[in-house]
């Protein structure tokens, strides 16, 4: 049986440019990151599959592609349908996950701010679900998805002390947990995501004071989360970035051209009814038509968008296995952008917007999806040198080295980069 202890830490949007700024502000010391850093072997994630948090990290637990798992979008497809509530409950997981192997293993687990984990069978589960339309306030939703254990031990003594989580950092809360949690007894797996950083860059832009301050939090909560964990020779640490954000250059509304040919009506400045949905995912636009709708309403859907990709900076992929995406839906194409582009839901705006326009009001930066992201991974099973592939295969090779299969997994594990990683 598998007994060392498996760590693996998200952090939306980190870069090696970031990592490297943390590791130099902490001059003439050894830290745990520093320690981490030393120790750990880089593991490539190539360009392609998923580059938004939710997916990605969906596609890292079940060793299957984004179209496997359940969880395509970063926001749900539609709010008033409870199928649609993908980013954060489980139930949406359409396959086994590596926390699911972990307890048939009769390991213990944890999963903080991990999306997807809401009702999950997980020890310590602190999903930081953001429903707000099914629950009572703030603390009732807390509570209601979080595990049994996590409310009794961590968040009913901070209700009781009168905490208002709306004023609180997610990032913070999390890290202040994982202490008493890990302070408690041992996890045998413990997953933690950290968002503030990607956040802050989406909402103020990179390179401003919110940025840096943001970067300074990252830094603190993974030294502090490291230092609680004390990780030894004998454990396994998987710190996985996001794709990097790049500055928005372009925000485009695919919707408002599909509602200028009636097949969008809108209700104010709210979709109504479609039969035909562009729905955003970050850097791309996933072409939606209802089911049961004909030939000839697509090949008019097509025809709408490439008018509008034959903008220099958009490109038409069409897709042809795009059946059951969502509860009613079919996908047939995507439309991507160069680095910098950002794809919104409405049928009201105009359907480009250059990111200088003093009327601009989308994200202010935005994953990049043609950029690899670096992992650095070390301890007993994991790879002592170079590898490379997609979130997936990373998932594939963390389960093989806890001894635990995934059954629904698609991809084969990461294969030895042909190049040392810089």
């Amino acid at each position: 049986m598998d007994v060392a202890r498996t760590l693996l830490i998200a952090v939306d949007g980190l870069d090696e440019r970031d990592l490297d700024a943390c590791l130099s502000g902490h001059p003439g010391t050894d830290g745990p990151l520093a320690e981490l850093h030393r120790a750990a072997t880089g593991l490539r994630i190539l360009p392609g599959g998923p580059s938004e948090p939710a997916p990605a990290l969906a596609s890292l637990v079940t060793g299957a592609s984004v179209a496997h798992t359940g969880v395509a979008t970063e926001d749900p497809f539609d709010p008033e349908q409870p199928e649609s509530r993908v980013p954060w409950y489980a139930d949406a997981m359409a396959l086994p996950t590596l926390f699911a192997g972990a307890r048939r293993a009769g390991l213990s687990t944890a999963a903080l701010q991990w999306p997807a984990t809401a009702g999950a069978e997980i020890d310590l589960c602190l999903p930081l679900v953001e429903d707000l339309r099914g629950y009572r306030h703030r603390w009732d939703m807390v509570e209601r998805t979080s595990s049994p254990r996590m409310v009794a031990e961590h968040l009913a003594p901070r209700r009781e002390l009168g905490v208002q989580l709306s004023q609180v950092s997610p990032d913070d809360l999390v890290a202040e947990i994982v202490v008493e949690a890990l302070g408690r007894g041992r996890i045998d797996l413990l997953a933690v995501r950290l968002g503030g950083l990607a956040a802050a860059r989406r909402t103020a832009g990179i390179g401003t004071p919110a940025d840096a301050e943001a970067l300074r939090d990252v830094d603190a909560a993974l030294e502090q989360i490291l230092a609680a964990a004390r990780p030894g020779p004998g454990d396994r640490v998987l710190l996985v970035p996001g794709r990097p954000l790049v500055p928005t250059a372009l925000l485009v509304h695919p919707n408002a051209a599909l509602a200028a040919e009636g097949l969008v009506r809108t209700a104010g400045t709210h979709i109504g009814e479609y039969r035909a949905l562009v729905r955003p995912d970050g850097p791309r636009g996933v072409v939606h038509v209802r089911r049961g709708e004909g030939e000839a309403l697509r090949s008019r859907v097509l025809e709408v968008l490439t008018g509008l990709a034959e903008h220099s900076r958009l490109r038409l992929r069409h897709v042809e296995d795009g059946i059951g995406a969502s509860a009613g839906t079919d996908v047939i194409a995507v439309i991507e952008g160069t680095p910098g582009t950002v794809f919104g839901l409405s049928a009201t705006h105009r359907p480009l917007v250059e990111g200088d326009d003093p009327y601009y009001a989308g994200p202010r930066a935005v994953t990049d999806p043609s950029a690899p992201a670096l992992a650095l991974g070390t301890g007993p099973g994991l790879p002592s040198a170079p590898h490379e592939g997609s979130w997936a295969d990373l998932g594939v090779t963390l389960a093989g080295a806890m001894g635990i299969e995934l059954p629904g997994a698609t991809a084969a594990g990461l294969g030895a980069a042909p190049v040392p990683l810089a």
